[in-house]
């Protein structure tokens, strides 16, 4: 029989609490996940913009360089123009470096950056720095077309170096920190990922545990169930069991055998004279001598209150039946019963033979009980063969 989903879940509220735990840790591995993708995204156009940095460096300082020769006019105009896109974007990038904010692609992709912090934010800051003279020259002559320049061409030619320096360790910063953050994240999400397979695991071994316990309890109440509580050996069910298993088979390879009846002689005198507890001390008595006398392969049973059964496979003859009631009979006789002084206890056996009596439980059972019936009238203490 299936065991019902509601035992093996024991208390509702303690597996919702899992599962619910559960989910919880599943969603947080999930959003990790989408958090570490959206961070190395980011980082990787951080990296790219501060690679760019140097190549808008350079341009800047061609671009300078150009506007100070004596050249035709409208080269001298590109120029400038050229020197003012570079550098605006350099500018502008360095900003966003720095505050944390919008920042142009070379496609004139507008991305947003996030603010650079420690060792990276000091490089910016020197960048700044560094940039401030030429953002200041290059201001006072953006309106003036004839303007030279060459002071800022001095400039960037004296310092480009230096920026393009700054920019290799802003370039490499960002990504030793990429890398940094990306291992942090992948940290939290194997611990994340660990305690969601450690809560279904519990959930699991949880549910097998409580499976394998309700198992054995089930076990048990069955195995108690074919038990006589009182005596310990087998009750009416399991003797019944027993009886039309082993004569099915038994009439299948013509086995002999034989069923006893048993029923104690004197013990409703002594149970109502001395009491239940010395009478439930007697029956475990003869149960135990019973069995003491009975053969491995039979099997002693209770039927219920002072009655007994014994079914005997392999039994040959009557000789064999004899000895073994009268050793039966002695065996019970001998019971030490110093506490019921005055009081005689004795046994009356029934006994059914087959195959002389057909296989039939039902019928060997009827026969064996009125032979025993036919012993205690006879005076009891002895054995009737059907």
């Amino acid at each position: 029989m299936p065991i019902p989903v509601s035992a093996l879940i024991g208390s509702p509220r303690r597996l919702v609490t899992a599962i619910v735990l559960f989910l919880v840790l599943d969603l947080t591995v999930l959003v990790i996940n989408l958090w570490i993708a959206e961070q190395v995204a980011q980082d990787a156009v951080a990296i790219n913009l501060a690679g760019r940095q140097r190549m808008l460096s350079q341009q800047t300082t061609k671009a300078l360089l150009l506007t100070t020769r004596p050249t035709h006019s409208e080269d001298v105009r590109r120029a400038r123009q050229e020197t003012d896109d570079a550098f605006g974007l350099f500018e502008q990038t360095i900003i966003a470096f720095a505050e944390g904010g919008e920042a142009r692609g070379s496609d004139g992709t507008v991305t947003r950056l996030q603010a650079v912090r420690g060792e990276g934010g000091h490089i910016v800051a020197n960048v700044r720095t560094l940039i401030a003279p030429l953002s200041a020259l290059l201001s006072a002559t953006r309106d003036a077309p004839d303007s030279d320049r060459s002071p800022a061409a001095e400039y960037m030619v004296r310092h480009n170096l230096e920026i393009l320096a700054l920019m290799n360790r802003l370039t490499t910063t960002l990504e030793h920190d990429s890398v940094r953050r990306t291992r942090d994240l992948r940290l939290i999400q194997t611990g994340a990922f660990i305690l969601a397979l450690a809560n279904f695991l519990l959930i699991v071994f949880g549910m097998l545990r409580r499976y394998r316990s309700i198992e054995e309890d089930s076990k048990r109440w069955k195995e108690m169930a074919r038990h006589d509580p009182l005596t310990g050996i087998a009750n009416r069910k399991a003797f019944e069991d027993a009886v039309g298993t082993h004569l099915t088979r038994a009439r299948i390879d013509a086995q002999p055998g034989a069923l006893l009846m048993l029923d104690l002689d004197g013990f409703k005198g002594i149970n109502d004279r001395f009491g239940h507890a010395i009478g439930d001390d007697i029956l475990r008595a003869v149960a135990t001598r019973l069995e003491a006398v009975a053969r491995a392969t039979d099997v002693v049973a209770r039927l219920g209150g002072d009655e007994f059964a014994i079914l005997c496979p392999l039994l040959h003859g009557r000789d064999d039946v004899n000895q073994l009631c009268e050793r039966l009979i002695t065996h019970v006789l001998d019971l030490p019963r110093d506490d019921i002084p005055g009081c005689r206890l004795g046994i009356s056996i029934g006994v059914a033979l087959y195959p002389e009596d057909g296989y039939n439980p039902t019928h060997l059972q009827t026969l064996a009980d009125r032979a025993m019936y036919a012993a205690k009238r006879g005076g009891g203490n002895r054995w009737q063969i059907a």
